[in-house]
């Protein structure tokens, strides 16, 4: 079974024409053709219309050779900008309906929820019931919270919830309020290296604060392949070596910690999965799409399959093993 880790959709309960709530994206028309969302912090497209029309993921991604997507929200509707009732509420209904279209397809999808993080003990609250009354495998989050980054204490309780309740979490790049945004405003560089960085920036965070040492059983996707934190591994050892403010909170050098998260396989270039597959093993790595976005890949296998040096065990892995276990499949 070929399985994505990294799909996306936008449940229609959360669209502007279920109500009045300005928080509520609409799909609109695209100028150039397709469609754009919007709401009243954001504008994003061109996207397809699919994007909220389970059935039509459903179909698009068997077309491109997945059997199963675990799909998450799109980074722009985690509701984190509203106040924190507003927020639970919002991430209520997206959850709602993320798991009626699961349980209408359970042999084709799965979700991953979103939770108000503006507010830890609600996002508590609201995990509970996503595992427990909802059965959803895990949460989606962004790379950082409205700024705060989630090696922070405060965030512990939200941690030590995850790895009890056995959750999956998968982290995607902020889309608001990303590191050095004002320097990226051109050439696409939001996405082709913010959304890397947002990524990378993230899971220092997590190593250095501690946070994999005092959980570590804790089920971490990072996507777009960790973003550049694999190519780092000797910066990230050396820092420690010669700096103390490395060795506050974490009691080894952090390169084996890189191997205590999972990574998506959307790099774009085969040699770069090779080696991130080098680095922390086959076992540690999932298949990703993307989808529906233009910087996702259209057929995902081909990547893994196009990797000479895995064998087909190391690929059946990738391609849906380890998912089928982080899942509980």
């Amino acid at each position: 079974m070929v399985i994505d880790i990294h799909a996306h959709i936008l449940v229609p309960e959360v669209l502007a024409d279920r109500g009045p709530e300005p928080w509520r994206p609409a799909i609109l028309s695209y100028p150039s053709g397709g469609y754009l969302v919007k709401n009243n912090q954001f504008t994003n497209g061109p996207v397809f219309k699919s994007i909220y029309q389970p059935d039509e993921i459903v179909a698009s991604l068997q077309a491109a050779g997945v059997d199963y997507a675990a799909l998450s929200t799109p980074p722009y509707a985690f509701f984190y900008d509203l106040p924190p009732a507003e927020g639970l509420h919002a991430c209520a209904i997206q959850n709602d309906g993320l798991a009626e279209a699961v349980a209408r397809r359970p042999a084709h999808i799965g979700g991953l929820g979103t939770l108000p993080m503006q507010d830890v003990r609600l996002a508590v609250r609201e995990l509970e019931r996503l595992r427990g009354d909802l059965k959803l495998a895990g949460v989606e989050i962004a790379s950082h919270i409205n700024g705060n980054d989630l090696g922070n204490e405060v965030y512990l309780p939200f941690w030590e919830a995850i790895e009890s309740l056995d959750a999956v979490v998968f982290v995607h790049p902020a889309y608001f309020d990303q590191a050095g945004s004002e320097r990226m405003s051109g050439y696409y560089l939001k996405n082709l290296l913010g959304n890397p960085m947002e990524t990378t920036i993230f899971a220092a965070h997590i190593i250095f604060s501690g946070v994999l040492e005092r959980f570590p059983r804790l089920k971490v996707v990072l996507a777009h392949a960790g973003g550049v934190l694999p190519y780092l591994r000797g910066r990230l050892e050396h820092g420690y070596t010669v700096r103390p403010e490395p060795r506050k909170k974490i009691p080894r050098p952090p390169g084996e910690d890189l191997k205590m998260f999972y990574y998506d396989t959307i790099t774009h270039y085969a040699p770069t999965l090779q080696y991130l597959v080098d680095l922390v093993g086959a076992d540690h790595v999932l298949l990703g799409s993307d989808y529906p976005f233009d910087m996702g890949y259209e057929r995902p296998a081909e990547i893994v399959h196009s990797l000479e040096r895995l064998n087909d065990e190391q690929k059946d892995l990738i391609l849906g093993g380890n998912a089928r276990r982080l899942l509980n499949l």
